[in-house]
């Protein structure tokens, strides 16, 4: 209810979220609409959290985003945690340092970002990196290794739901057994 919304910058915040989906609905592309909504805002400057394999990405978003607003932006590597001093296991696939997320959000606090942008952070480290930014988050790309960073194509493409479904059939086989 609207008793929800009494914080006048979270009441700014619905209101002007509105304002950009009703001016520009199916006109602008995600980032564009971070733009308008954090110039509308006010927001002068913001973090970008973003994956070491999407360093490439997040480059690009910075450079676009740089031309309205002060970016920055922190590696999930910084300050790397090698897995083992967290009895997390290793592989050759993923190597042995863990990201930082709760470092990056501190990073950031430490810039005293106006908005935080997320691109591509692992499951689980996105949600630590939410809960301990210091300021809003908006998620601008999630990681999805086997879908291009797309979660929903396995919404929409029928055997991508069809491995899905094989998939939890068989979680759930092994369970009851």
């Amino acid at each position: 209810s609207i008793e929800l919304y009494s914080d006048p910058h979270e009441k700014m915040m619905m209101q002007t979220a509105a304002v950009v989906e009703s001016e520009f609905y199916g006109d602008l592309n995600r980032i564009e609409e971070v733009v308008e909504f954090a110039a509308r805002m006010g927001y002068k400057k913001l973090g970008l959290a973003f994956c070491v394999g999407l360093q490439e990405e997040a480059a690009k978003i910075a450079d676009y985003l740089s031309d309205f607003f002060d970016i920055e932006a922190v590696c999930c590597k910084v300050c790397g945690i090698p897995k083992s001093d967290m009895g997390a296991p290793t592989s050759d696939r993923v190597g042995p340092v863990s990201c930082n997320p709760i470092e990056q959000a501190r990073m950031l606090e430490e810039k005293n970002t106006d908005l935080n942008l997320v691109v591509g952070l692992c499951v689980g480290h996105d949600a630590l990196f939410i809960k301990h930014s210091h300021t809003y988050v908006v998620p601008l790309a999630v990681k999805d290794r086997v879908l291009g960073h797309n979660p929903l194509a396995a919404v929409y493409c029928s055997a991508v739901n069809k491995r899905m479904k094989k998939r939890a059939e068989s979680r759930e086989s092994k369970k009851d057994s």
